[in-house]
C-alpha cells in the first residue's frame, strides 16, 4: 500500500511540475492613457490630473460601461502616505469622478474600490 501511495504521490507531483505557472497581470494602459486594471469582472482606468481623479469602466471585452450605478473610492499612495478619493458618475454619465485635497502625480500606485448598482465591491490594484 505504501508503494502505491508513493507512486501516486510522484506521479501528481511530475504532473503539477509539468503545468505552466500562472502569470500575474501586467498593468495596461488604457485608450484615455490612464493605468488600466481588472476590478472584478470589469476592467476599470484610472487618470489623475492635478486634483482631478477620473475612472472609467468597461466591462470584460473593454465595452465602455456607463457609470451610473457605480460608485468608487480610489486609495492612492502619494509621498509615502495614503490619499482616499470618493468618486461619483459625472452629470454626463460617461465616467465616475472626484477630487484630492492636494495635487496628485500623473501616475500613482494604490487601488480601486468599485461598487456596482448590485452592491457587490470589487478591488482593482495599480502598480
Amino acid at each position: 500500500m505504501r508503494s502505491l501511495l508513493a507512486g501516486l504521490a510522484v506521479a501528481c507531483l511530475s504532473f503539477l511540475s509539468s503545468l505552466p505557472l500562472a502569470e500575474a497581470h501586467e498593468q495596461r494602459t488604457g485608450p484615455r492613457g490612464g493605468a488600466l486594471v481588472d476590478a472584478g469582472s470589469y476592467h476599470v482606468e484610472l487618470i489623475t490630473r492635478d486634483k482631478a481623479v477620473e475612472i472609467f469602466v468597461s466591462d470584460a471585452q473593454d465595452k465602455p460601461l456607463p457609470a451610473n450605478g457605480f460608485k468608487a473610492l480610489a486609495i492612492l499612495a502619494v509621498s509615502g502616505k495614503s490619499v482616499r478619493v470618493t468618486l461619483e458618475p459625472a452629470p454626463d454619465g460617461s465616467k465616475l469622478i472626484g477630487a484630492a485635497a492636494e495635487s496628485l502625480p500623473a501616475r500613482v500606485k494604490g487601488a480601486v474600490q468599485l461598487t456596482g448598482a448590485d452592491g457587490k465591491t470589487s478591488t482593482g490594484r495599480i502598480n
